[in-house]
């Protein structure tokens, strides 16, 4: 889910002492050149400063054993102008702040990055930081959905799993002292080495959870912070994440019923649901797709791991407008899209024995019977069980805290939330409630948003701008300007044929010619943010000099274009971009095939809650005409 917290243990004097200047505290510690992979293939390099900096893994035991804590600084582009740095706080708990960074946050910080150095740091447990990964279950993720197992069956096999890492681990490595209280103590560890005396902070997540923390222990150094997708411990997240994911899909269906294309396509949207459960009554053994690489897996599809799916898929805004059309298939028997995200969640590289140290002993700790009695069945998602926790922190060995340790926080920093109505695991009324408890804030709430705003929203990235230069800022309309969902397959599209004196093609009726630029003709939608289209054919052979002309084209007529995936199959590859443009944030999509002396280039873009449910119909048509017949 998110990105974890806890304990209280007295800090060492190293870290109270009077801190020397920036100058000297940097020689103190020795940071090298070094570069962050870009994109799921890390075709692209941002480069950075690397470090590390050892600490007690005990913070009672100063003098005991030390681990080493992995961060990477990327930069300000202009440092005449540089202010606060952010330290990014990364989700999990157990996710890699360096490893996301590339995967998920580089265009999201881009505009950030100009003034601001942004500190990325592996938490202990996670990345290169001491990790607790459990590999004797990471690394059966694809095995494991070749089985027709419940989840009840999946936690069975997974605790003679955890006994194996626990006992592997525990050589190396004591998981009680992998806590939020720890998490904040290294972090300004690296801020007090450093020598910055004043930060900022960005959360996601567990991250949230985590910044919260630090400002208990170190609100003293913290400038402004930003929290998206805000939890603590004390939301019971886990507990209420079936519910939770209930609001989020009925919030869909409640959408979908109130949309003349979408109404009109699924008539009967909850309905189909029931239909698609009842159907996988029975299993059935289908084939996925990684997203990533292209490769196909096996997957057994039976009712819970569709819910898992399903409730996944909620999590990104993107995929939300999928949803509709993942439950009719599946009503029909097909699978493709909830096994594409089973397979996607067994890549994700999260480390499960720092989730558990931090999750079992700060929120799992403290269930009651009383407490679990009054959580109600979930009325979707009922079959996947509301307590999945407790029998995997049975064995795990986590610390054991007081109530105090994980009372809510206060503060008095300022603090700007972004919270999305259709997020499924941190739902808005957690960030309505916290900022009950941070005086100087601020509530940004985004109409047709998830857990993820930044690196979807541009609206978000301008708050969060604003608001870091001058956190005073209270104005928060832009959120009226967020980008509804396009719905799959709601939408029948209607197509032409142009021709050019190069080709001709199919393209969407009504969509108007925009211009040409290296040899490729682009075509817009009629809208306040439009879907844009461009169509070349090189005199090329293929490969690289292929994907250069399109690259070309592209970034001639559109912003810096940040890739974040690249598929290549039977001679057609396909790379996935994100880009700005002066009014949303646009994910991009780019198919090329080397047909003889000739090659094919066809180019879709989007809003973000637009592209993923327009982009396999109308990039397959447009491309579809431009092969020979």
């Amino acid at each position: 889910m998110f990105r974890g917290f806890v304990v209280v243990l007295a800090i060492s004097a190293a870290l109270l002492a009077p801190l020397p200047s920036a100058s000297a505290q940097r020689d103190a510690i020795s940071l090298s050149d070094c570069e962050i992979p870009i994109g799921a293939q890390g075709a692209a390099k941002q480069a950075a400063k690397c470090g590390v900096l050892s600490v007690p893994e005990d913070y009672s035991a100063p003098e005991g054993r030390q681990i080493q804590i992995h961060f990477a600084i990327v930069p300000a582009r202009s440092p005449s102008l540089r202010r606060e740095p952010i330290f990014h706080l990364e989700g999990g708990p157990g996710a890699s702040a360096i490893e996301y960074y590339g995967l998920v946050w580089y265009s999201a910080y881009a505009d950030l990055n100009e003034v601001h150095d942004i500190v990325l740091i592996d938490q202990r447990g996670t990345g290169k930081s001491a990790s607790l990964q459990c590999t004797e279950i990471a690394d059966l993720g694809f095995e494991d959905l070749k089985y027709d197992r419940s989840t009840e069956d999946e936690i069975a096999e997974n605790i003679e799993r955890l006994r194996a890492c626990l006992a592997r681990l525990s050589a190396t490595n004591d998981p009680r002292h992998y806590t939020s209280a720890n998490l904040a103590r290294d972090t300004d560890a690296v801020r007090a080495a450093l020598g910055y005396q004043k930060i900022n902070l960005f959360g996601s997540s567990y991250g949230t959870w985590l910044a919260q923390f630090y400002l208990r222990q170190f609100g003293q150094h913290v400038n402004a912070v930003v929290l998206e997708g805000t939890v603590g411990p004390w939301d019971r997240p886990f507990l209420l994440a079936n519910l939770n994911a209930d609001q989020a899909l009925q919030r869909v269906f409640d959408l979908c019923a109130a949309d003349e294309s979408c109404k009109r396509a699924f008539p009967d949207l909850e309905s189909l649901f029931e239909q698609a459960l009842q159907r996988l009554q029975t299993s059935v053994r289908v084939n996925g797709t990684s997203s990533l690489t292209g490769k196909s897996y096996p997957v057994v599809m039976n009712a819970e791991r569709f819910l898992s799916a399903l409730r996944n898929m909620l999590y990104q805004g993107s995929l939300i407008g999928s949803v509709p059309q993942a439950i009719a298939q599946a009503a029909r028997g097909i699978y493709t899209l909830p096994a594409a995200v089973l397979i996607a969640a067994a890549e994700q590289p999260i480390s499960y024995g720092m989730n558990l140290s931090v999750v079992c002993a700060e929120d799992v700790a403290f269930y009651t019977p009383e407490l679990l009695e009054r959580i109600p069945r979930s009325r979707f998602f009922g079959r996947l069980p509301n307590d999945s926790y407790s029998e995997l922190c049975a064995v795990w060995r986590s610390a054991e805290l007081e109530a105090a340790d994980v009372l809510p926080i206060t503060s008095d920093v300022p603090t700007l939330f972004l919270a999305g109505e259709f997020d499924p695991i941190t739902p808005t009324d957690f960030a309505v409630s916290a900022q009950l408890r941070f005086q100087n804030s601020v509530l940004a709430r985004f109409p047709y948003q998830a857990h993820t705003i930044l690196p979807n929203s541009l609206c978000a990235r301008r708050l969060v701008r604003a608001f870091y230069a001058n956190p005073s800022l209270r104005d928060t309309s832009c959120t009226a300007q967020d980008v509804p969902f396009a719905f799959a397959e709601a939408q029948r599209l209607s197509y032409e044929t142009i021709t050019t004196p190069t080709f001709s093609a199919r393209v969407p009726s009504g969509w108007r010619a925009i211009g040409e630029s290296s040899a490729m003709h682009f075509f817009r939608s009629d809208a306040d943010k439009p879907e844009f289209l461009g169509i070349a054919i090189y005199p090329l052979a293929g490969g690289a000099p292929l994907q250069a002309a399109a690259l070309e084209a592209l970034s001639s007529r559109f912003a810096r274009l940040f890739e974040q995936a690249r598929i290549a199959q039977l001679g057609v590859v396909v790379a996935q971009y994100t880009f700005n443009t002066d009014q949303e944030v646009y994910i991009g999509g780019l198919i090329t095939f080397g047909f003889g002396t000739q090659s094919r280039a066809v180019w879709y873009a989007a809003p973000a809650n637009i592209f993923t449910a327009r982009f396999s119909s109308i990039a397959v048509e447009v491309f579809g005409s431009l092969l020979p017949r």
